[in-house]
């Protein structure tokens, strides 16, 4: 899935709602900075775990892009492209065919055009660019022709022949469509990039953007988000500069492995889940939407103006994403930890020793929009995403030196919730037998047998100043709860606070 080169962001703070007070984040004793992080990749869109987490739940794939697309809703394309061109490799200087379970063609100029030569099946050839030319060389290393040049593009076709095509440059073996090579930049001696053109449904196929082995509403729903997302790049033309293509097969755009993902490990139950959903995109207003992804979202997810700029977009909003928080997100929670040494050289903003963090605003996610970087010898202002490629973190949603990580019961409690506490502003804290932790809007009490509560407004602030776990009231045994008459109430182990809305009365019973 596509991921941006890092920007530095300057936004209104307007723009960041819920975005706390600015912090400090200092080198500690050791001379290091902890990164306590979650989720993984830009945090825009569906969250590929988050996904795999609601479809455990028993969501369904409608249910789980309308959640994370918000206001769109499903639709038949109605024009979809007949073909995609795909750009497998940029700027090699040669490249290799390996003919598998078939003879390979190479014709000039078009896919049924002149045939220059035949790749029989279980030879590798090579192909290079000599004077403006192809030079094709077999499997012996002898010259089978000189064709072509920069108007006449060599194609590779192993399809209706039943054939497959390895090619080693681009790491992937390929099953469907045809294969341009086509030269460029020949100023100096000429490159070849590699741009595969293939039906929509056939490129999906091959698409590898999760495990097949997923809850297979899971995998519905990335095969709508990925089609969407190609149609959509399509709509803004095929031949993009760099590429000469409509998407790159990379994280650019979207992972493309052919016949590896087809022909891979459960490879049938991805391909039932594209044929599933044949022609199905999420739409707003009639048209397909930009429908970005990453792998985890570290249980929220953000703003598309706090992560790449531009103007707010309907669909791309920020929400609680209460199916990234499963054991099996390797990204859920995270820590790294640099020494100012190496934190002062990745991030190379000539300031000398970075020394602490400060002026930390965030986006409602909780994801670094903006942090000044002070140094012995000055300061630097950079991106959250810019801190995050730099020092190779997974993701921007981090807290530096301070633990905020919401995790076990608590975290539970947090989803189920759909993140209403707000933010988290402490660790999780050992409190009389069991576990506290702050956030924006309210705290989450836990404790074995009562279990995870969350209180909040008037009925919070009586408990803590009755002694909180430690008091004789105990830990809460209910959230709180409006009464028919307006008023506040939490039962606690031992006791009841019922409070005013406003605060002007609180009875301890």
């Amino acid at each position: 899935m596509r991921r941006l080169p890092a920007l530095l962001l300057v936004l209104s703070m307007s723009a960041l709602l819920g975005a706390p007070a600015p912090a400090v984040a200092a080198q500690g004793d050791d001379g290091e900075f902890t990164f306590f992080g979650s989720g993984f990749g830009h945090g825009l869109g569906m969250s590929q775990w988050g996904a795999y987490g609601l479809a455990l739940e028993g969501w369904t794939p409608s249910r789980i892009l309308r959640h994370f697309y918000t206001g769109t809703r499903l639709a038949t394309a109605e024009a979809p492209p007949q073909t995609l061109r795909i750009g497998l490799l940029q700027r090699a200087r040669s490249v290799r065919l390996e003919a598998q379970e078939g003879p390979v063609e190479l014709r000039l100029a078009d896919p049924g055009g002149e045939l220059v030569a035949t790749i029989p099946a279980g030879e590798t050839w090579r192909v290079r660019p000599v004077d403006t030319r192809y030079r094709i060389i077999d499997a012996a290393g002898g010259t089978v022709a000189r064709v072509g040049g920069t108007a006449e593009p060599l194609f590779a076709v192993f399809q209706p022949l039943g054939a497959r095509v390895r090619i080693p440059e681009a790491s992937h073996t390929y099953n469907r469509g045809t294969v341009e090579l086509g030269l460029h930049e020949c100023g100096n001696g000429c490159d070849i990039r590699l741009i595969l053109t293939i039906a929509p449904q056939e490129y999906l196929y091959g698409l590898a953007e999760v495990p097949s082995s997923w809850p297979m509403a899971a995998l519905k729903a990335q095969a709508i988000a990925a089609r969407t997302y190609a149609f959509t790049k399509a709509s803004y033309g095929q031949h993009r500069a760099g590429c000469d293509c409509a998407l790159y097969a990379s994280s650019f755009d979207q992972v493309y492995a052919g016949w590896d993902k087809e022909g891979g490990l459960d490879g049938d139950r991805w391909v039932r889940a594209v044929d599933d959903t044949l022609d199905r995109v999420v739409v707003e207003s009639g048209q397909t939407i930009q429908a970005f992804y990453m792998s985890s979202s570290g249980g929220y997810t953000e703003n598309n103006e706090n992560v790449w700029g531009g103007t707010p977009i309907d669909y791309l909003r920020g929400v609680c994403d209460p199916g990234d928080y499963t054991t099996a997100n390797p990204s859920a929670v995270w820590r790294v930890d640099l020494t100012a040494e190496e934190v002062s050289k990745q991030l190379g903003l000539g300031i000398g020793t970075v020394r602490r963090f400060t002026g930390i605003i965030r986006g409602v996610s909780g994801r670094i929009v903006r942090v000044t970087v002070q140094g012995e010898t000055g300061s630097a202002t950079i991106s959250g995403s810019t801190l995050r490629s730099e020092l190779g973190l997974r993701d921007d949603r981090v807290w530096i030196d301070a633990n905020r990580h919401v995790t076990g019961a608590i975290r539970e409690k947090y989803d189920a919730l759909a993140c209403a506490p707000g933010l988290p502003r402490s660790r999780q804290a050992s409190v009389a037998g069991g576990l506290r932790q702050e956030f924006t809007a309210a705290t989450i009490f836990y404790k074995e047998g009562p279990g995870a509560h969350e209180l909040w407004g008037p009925v919070l602030d009586r408990y803590l100043a009755k002694g909180g776990p430690n008091g004789r009231l105990g830990f809460p045994t209910t959230d709180v709860r409006r009464l028919p008459n307006g008023n506040l109430r939490v039962r606690f182990e031992h006791g009841v606070i019922t409070c005013r809305p406003d605060g002007s009365s609180c009875t301890v019973t």
